[in-house]
């Protein structure tokens, strides 16, 4: 076999695998977004689930989730008073 057949085929070698790779890698960016699809969708489900339980539940809310649910009352009374002196000034 001469030296340029030998080179014509180490270069479709080398081009074969760097096609493989890009393939490989692909199929790898794919898997990584749609694992972040689904995170997102338990994140909101997350944050839904959290909003009913405290709209339901925040004046019998177990004494283990009282801390964050003061957390949630205060910062609702701040939004409040913010609004009330936003309407003040107009």
């Amino acid at each position: 076999m001469g030296f340029f057949e030998e080179f014509g085929e180490s270069v479709s070698d080398v081009a074969k695998d760097v096609t493989d790779k890009a393939k490989e890698l692909g199929e790898s960016a794919k898997l990584h977004t749609l694992i972040k699809a689904e995170e997102l969708k338990i994140q909101e489900q997350y944050y839904k689930l959290g909003k009913r339980y405290y709209s339901l539940y925040c004046d019998t809310a177990d004494p283990e989730l009282l801390d964050l649910i003061d957390v949630i009352s205060v910062s609702q009374d701040k939004i409040a008073k913010y609004k009330e002196d936003l309407e003040d000034r107009t």
